[in-house]
């Protein structure tokens, strides 16, 4: 008869997946109702409190914050997420589709005769 040998015990904890951008600290979580979404709630700094969402969509990468809707620039939540590799380098931030779009948009000669 074999004797099996006792199970390891399984060490509990607590862990928290914390980003530093600039020296001001946010705590990452995944979004509960989006597959590819994380929040960041800054910790530290103006604004300690607010929740900014970083969602990757179809290869397109877009933020919540106010650099990123109003000021149409990449932001530096979407640059730091990248960086850690928390969203893919091959997501294209919304920001560059606007921008590409709009450049398009207003380049003469593009489908447009002019006599």
């Amino acid at each position: 008869m074999s004797v099996l040998p006792e199970a390891p015990p399984v060490r509990h904890g607590l862990c928290r997946l914390t980003l530093i951008i600039d020296g001001t600290e946010y705590r990452l979580s995944r979004s509960p109702t989006a597959r590819a979404a994380w929040h960041l709630k800054k910790r530290s700094g103006p604004r300690a409190g607010v929740t900014y969402c970083v969602l990757t969509h179809k290869n397109v990468v877009s933020c919540t914050c106010h650099d990123s809707i109003r000021g149409g620039a990449v932001c530096k939540h979407v640059r730091a997420m990248v960086a850690c590799g928390l969203v893919s380098k091959r997501a294209k931030p919304e920001a560059v589709i606007v921008a590409q779009n709009l450049a398009t948009a207003t380049t003469p000669g593009r489908g447009e005769s002019h006599a």
